[in-house]
Formats: C-alpha cells, sequence, structure tokens
C-alpha cells in the first residue's frame, strides 16, 4: 500500500491548456484564434462621380418643377377681369384708361418689364403695402415722398409742384396733396420754396409766400 502511493507522487504531473473531459453536450470544442484588427483604408477622393452629381441635380429640378405644378393657377390669385368698356361708353379719349383697366394694364406691363423693374416692383409692392398698415396719412405721405424721389431735378435743384400734380391728377391738391407735402416739409424731409428765393423758417406757414417748387432733402 505505502509502495503503491511512493509511485503515485514520484509521477510527473501534467498540466493541460484545456478541459480534458468534453463538453456534457458531446459537442467538439474549438479554440478561437484572435486575429489583429485590419485597418479600413477610405480613399478620400473615392466621392460621388459626376453621373450621380447630374441624376442628383435632374431629380432636383424635377421637385421644383413638381412643386411649381402644385401651386394654385394664377388666375385664382388675380381680381375678376374687368368688363369691357369701349370709349364711347366710358366718354374718354382713345387710350385713355379709368378704374380696374387700369391696374389690369398694369399687371400685363409688369409681366413684359425687364427684370430690374420686376424686382424694383416687388420691393415698391412690399413698401406700399408697409405704408397701407400705418393709416391714410402715412400712405399719402410715402406715395408723395416716391413719387418726388423719382423725379429728376431742374436745373436749380428743384421739382416743381405742378410736376407732382400732373402725376397724381386724380388725387385733390388742396385736401390731399398740398398736405402732404406740408407734413413732410415740418418733419424735414423736403422743403417748400416759393417761386423766387429760399423759404424764411421763421415766417409761419400761414404767412409763407404760396410754394411753387419742392426741394428734396431726403430720397425714399
Amino acid at each position: 500500500m505505502h509502495a503503491l502511493q511512493d509511485v503515485d507522487d514520484d509521477a510527473a504531473t501534467t498540466v493541460m491548456d484545456r478541459s480534458a473531459l468534453p463538453p456534457q453536450s458531446g459537442a467538439r470544442m474549438s479554440v478561437a484564434h484572435s486575429e489583429p484588427p485590419r485597418d479600413t483604408i477610405v480613399d478620400a477622393k473615392c466621392g460621388p462621380s459626376r453621373w450621380d452629381r447630374f441624376w442628383s441635380f435632374v431629380g432636383r429640378k424635377a421637385d421644383s418643377f413638381l412643386n411649381a405644378l402644385r401651386e394654385p393657377p394664377l388666375s385664382t390669385l388675380l381680381p375678376p377681369v374687368p368688363p369691357y368698356r369701349s370709349p364711347r361708353e366710358t366718354r374718354v379719349s382713345a387710350g385713355t384708361m379709368l378704374g380696374d383697366e387700369r391696374w389690369e394694364f398694369l399687371l400685363i406691363e409688369l409681366l413684359r418689364a425687364p427684370p430690374r423693374y420686376q424686382r424694383a416692383a416687388r420691393e415698391v409692392i412690399k413698401y406700399a403695402v408697409g405704408l397701407r398698415q400705418l393709416g391714410d396719412e402715412a400712405y399719402v405721405d410715402g406715395l408723395v415722398h416716391v413719387v418726388l424721389s423719382r423725379q429728376r431735378e431742374d436745373a436749380d435743384g428743384t421739382i416743381g409742384i405742378g410736376r407732382l400734380r400732373d402725376i397724381l391728377c386724380d388725387m385733390s391738391f388742396s385736401g390731399t396733396l398740398m398736405p402732404a407735402l406740408r407734413r413732410l416739409d415740418e418733419e424735414g424731409t423736403i422743403d417748400l420754396l416759393p417761386a423766387h428765393g429760399e423759404v424764411d423758417r421763421n415766417t409761419p406757414s400761414e404767412l409763407r409766400a404760396p410754394p411753387t417748387r419742392i426741394r428734396l432733402r431726403a430720397l425714399v
């Protein structure tokens, strides 16, 4: 008994790096061999090709075209077409337009206008809408200011009041235009001048000579 124990004690001990017993399921175990990580090389020059950019451009244009088709027709956004009236019915000379016919002509002329005037018309419309929101007096003052800003000055650097009356001939001079001119004069936008000489600011406006000229001091 002791001899057998001595033999067992002297035997070399073997250490195994894996389990000596098979798994309970009976399947063989596999030893996974780890691999070093591999770098993925990305070429910065490998962007969309010219064909890809071309078809992307075509797609964007097609979307814009389809969106335009989805908008309501222009005619639904415009006022009703005014009835035709012959010069004999309106008792006006040929080439003279009154009422809605005048604005219908303006809509057509906007379509025919050069791009720079179409862009200008867009800005003028925005300005006019803003003036309407400020009230009647502010609207008339702004209208007169715009008209004066678009006039060429005479040799003496002034604008004749008669020219303003001719342009805004459908507006009352004494009841609408002259009060607007006096308001613009009081705020320093224009100077109302008599036929000769300069205006005396120390003299009350009701005692001054009637103004016949306008000197524009600030553009719109």
